[in-house]
């Protein structure tokens, strides 16, 4: 340190100017370089966010039709009792991206006995005896069960129960949801455990899920729901059900999609 004293003092006074503004310039530089670093690894994550950014998920009727053309009302029992054939609704899954894994569940009440499958589906024509029309915004558009390749029919999704009572089997033969579970909280508010307060045994839904679905189509993943006459139920006492009722009773229906965790 004393020797570059000297050496400064010995310095004119021009090159003492130029050693000043040198020496101001190295510190600039070192204050800068971790300013420029915290800049460069700032835009480095914002990149990154924009590239992992997650995918929308929607909902959509037949054709990608807005959701409010999925029309389930009017569900005639009896004409699915007289001919035998269920009614089948079509939807589908926007992911927007291939890579997206998603689940869809379905949620309904148990006041009339029916049962609901789902299958993948495909666009078809009118010409295949198996498809399901769809009267879209656009015109009717037809639809199949997809059948996987080395299959010769489709195979239905497995939907999971989440939340059956299988002591409550038993009621008219069918499987009814618990009422005691994170299922039924999401549900039913607490009712103080005021007995006058709580809902009837069909009027708590029942929860299935099938999950890890993969993205075929980024567009559109379309699906046929299917809906039919639960013939376990009547084999089992459920046939003394009030066919008369068919307009009196109502159920209802959820379906939603979510990404999937696993």
């Amino acid at each position: 340190m004393k020797q570059m004293k000297e050496y400064f003092g010995k310095l004119t006074t021009l090159k003492k100017i130029e050693a000043i503004i040198a020496s101001i310039a190295t510190l600039f530089l070192m204050i800068a370089a971790p300013v420029y670093a915290w800049l460069s690894y700032t835009n480095r994550v914002e990149t990154l966010t924009k590239i992992q950014e997650p995918s929308n998920l929607n909902l959509c009727a037949g054709d990608g039709d807005p959701l409010e053309y999925f029309e389930l009302s009017n569900i005639d029992l009896e004409e699915i009792q007289a001919t035998g054939k269920p009614k089948c609704y079509v939807f589908g899954v926007i992911t927007d991206n291939s890579n997206t894994f998603y689940d869809i569940q379905l949620a309904h009440t148990t006041n009339i006995p029916f049962t609901y499958t789902l299958y993948r589906a495909t666009v078809s024509d009118s010409t295949d005896p198996n498809a399901v029309v769809y009267e879209g915004v656009s015109g009717d558009v037809y639809y199949t069960r997809t059948i996987k390749e080395g299959k010769t029919t489709a195979e239905a999704l497995e939907l999971e129960t989440l939340n059956a009572d299988t002591a409550k089997t038993s009621q008219y033969g069918r499987t009814l949801a618990k009422a005691d579970d994170k299922y039924y909280k999401m549900t039913y508010d607490d009712n103080g455990d005021n007995p006058d307060d709580e809902p009837e045994i069909y009027a708590i839904p029942i929860y299935s899920k099938v999950k890890g679905l993969e993205t075929i189509d980024p567009a559109h993943d379309f699906y046929i729901l299917e809906v039919n006459w639960d013939e376990a139920a009547e084999a089992d006492g459920f046939d003394k059900w009030n066919a008369a009722s068919n307009n009196k009773e109502t159920d209802v229906i959820y379906i939603t999609a979510s990404r999937s965790t696993v």
